[in-house]
């Protein structure tokens, strides 16, 4: 997308990105909507930095004067540079009665996706150089975290106290179906657009508490559920010859989980289903690549 193009194409864009993303969910006491305290846990990975590369390939086929087939896949991959964890236990409804709290970081770890959507081009009311893209594809994202360097916050007879050995993970992926509406408006300084993605998005994450020993390993507890996400992209593009583009683009990213369970998997061998509140995963990202032209 965000090409300003309306011929036979087909187009390569190398990228790099920056990545600012945040991660937040929490579980009830048990599985039933009455279930006491409503918070019972809650994780928060916060200002998670990260830096990566992606590919997007895209083809567009005229059929008309007026329209054209657009088919678009990218992948990407990216690598944590720094991000902090908190982990709270509640032993009142809303959050009250804090007795447990811990910070740790995240690094080293990783965020990465793949997406694959088509549709149509069309004129933008039959004037040239202004498009309007209506896709519909289908994408999954992994995020990836492991918690190191803990440290203890509460309570106050243990602050300060390392957690010595930390290196849980919490690996999760959203996949889902979406529809994306885009537009493009192309002057002599370059090409401006936009782009709005609406998602159905069904939720996985697995995970691996190392430091309870009450829990089994490598998979202490699984979280499933279903939500939706949506996308906001804005775009520049300033054309160097007719084959070389300059890409730059700002997307902000938001998912939303808040039907959902987790299983947790006992080191005895039995298992426990309670209720997950909510995910909320929410990104905000900046790509700049080359696009050729073929």
């Amino acid at each position: 997308m965000f090409t300003g193009l309306f011929i036979d194409a087909f187009i390569v864009t190398p990228y790099v990105e920056q990545t600012k993303s945040e991660l937040v969910w929490n579980i009830a006491n048990g599985a039933g909507a009455n279930a006491s305290p409503n918070v019972l846990s809650e994780l928060s990975f916060k200002d998670v930095k990260s830096i990566g590369y992606g590919l997007k390939l895209a083809h567009l086929n005229a059929i008309s004067e007026n329209f054209a087939f657009y088919i678009e896949g990218e992948y990407a991959d990216s690598s944590i540079r720094s991000g902090t964890v908190q982990d709270s236990d509640y032993s009142q409804d809303n959050r009250a009665g804090e007795f447990s709290r811990s910070i740790s970081e995240v690094e080293d770890d990783s965020l990465s996706g793949w997406s694959l959507a088509a549709g149509v081009k069309t004129r933008w009311f039959g004037a040239r150089g202004h498009y309007l893209t209506t896709l519909i594809g289908h994408q999954r994202q992994n995020v990836d975290y492991t918690m190191t360097d803990g440290v203890q916050v509460i309570p106050e007879s243990l602050a300060g106290q390392p957690l010595t050995g930390l290196n849980s993970t919490y690996n999760s992926e959203f996949e889902s179906w979406y529809i994306k509406v885009g537009t493009e408006h192309v002057f002599k300084w370059g090409t401006i657009g936009l782009s709005y993605e609406h998602h159905d998005l069904d939720f996985y994450a697995e995970a691996d508490w190392n430091l309870r020993t009450d829990f089994a390993h490598p998979k202490s507890f699984v979280h499933e559920g279903e939500g939706t996400g949506k996308a906001i992209t804005i775009a520049y593009t300033y054309p160097i010859n007719i084959q070389w583009d300059v890409y730059l683009t700002y997307t902000k990213r938001e998912n939303t989980v808040e039907d959902g369970y987790d299983q947790t998997f006992f080191a005895n061998g039995n298992s426990a289903i309670i209720r997950l509140n909510e995910v909320e995963y929410e990104a905000e990202q900046f790509q700049l690549g080359f696009r050729y032209i073929f």
